[in-house]
């Protein structure tokens, strides 16, 4: 079972590993990264048209009505239009997601009217809820230089997530006779 355990662990450190390589290029690249999303959405996109004429292909074969095959061709036309202005997807993408900051710090700053006459943190969520709508309205106006600050971002937090996960592994695996003493001691607990 420590086998098992030791192997679990490591190949968790190692896909970890992987992951912060990825967020790693993500700081250091971040409009290849950009562009990268934007291809495998697009790719996504064409194959998903293709599967709908073939799902609509199969149906007619069985009688089944499935209507497939003009969706699917507008999907791949899409797909492919995409693929070839794949920064467009991107900036549309950081337009949807700069409206969903608007909207959500405006219902923070109501919130923080409302709690205004209470001795809640009122005075905070409505900054927060200010900023949140700054930013908002900077990544609608500004997007692709949004997306590469928030390609920045993620690839930052994903490598912190990838460091943090690797040293509680580490530790978890230096201690590991620790916790399966303490383990056998919770299920004796349990088993009384």
């Amino acid at each position: 079972m420590k086998e098992r355990f030791n192997e679990t662990i490591n190949s968790i450190i190692i896909s970890s590993v992987l992951v912060f390589i990825i967020g790693l290029i993500m700081v250091l690249f971040p409009a290849i990264s950009i562009e990268t999303f934007g291809v495998i959405i697009s790719t996504y996109i064409i194959m998903h048209g293709i599967i709908l004429i073939y799902l609509d292909i199969k149906a007619t074969n069985y009688y089944i009505p499935f209507d497939g095959f003009f969706p699917g061709i507008l999907s791949i036309l899409m797909g492919i239009f995409l693929l070839c202005k794949s920064n467009l997807l991107l900036v549309v993408f950081t337009i949807i997601i700069g409206m969903w900051m608007i909207l959500s710090s405006i219902n923070h700053i109501k919130v923080a009217i409302k709690l205004s006459h209470t001795k809640l943190p009122w005075l905070q969520i409505l900054i927060l809820g200010i900023l949140d709508l700054i930013a908002g309205i900077v990544m609608i106006f500004n997007p692709f230089e949004a997306t590469i600050s928030l390609t920045l971002f993620t690839g930052v937090m994903i490598m912190m997530h990838s460091m943090i996960t690797i040293f509680d592994l580490i530790i978890i695996k230096k201690d590991i006779n620790g916790i399966n003493e303490a383990l056998k001691d919770e299920l004796k607990k349990i088993t009384k």
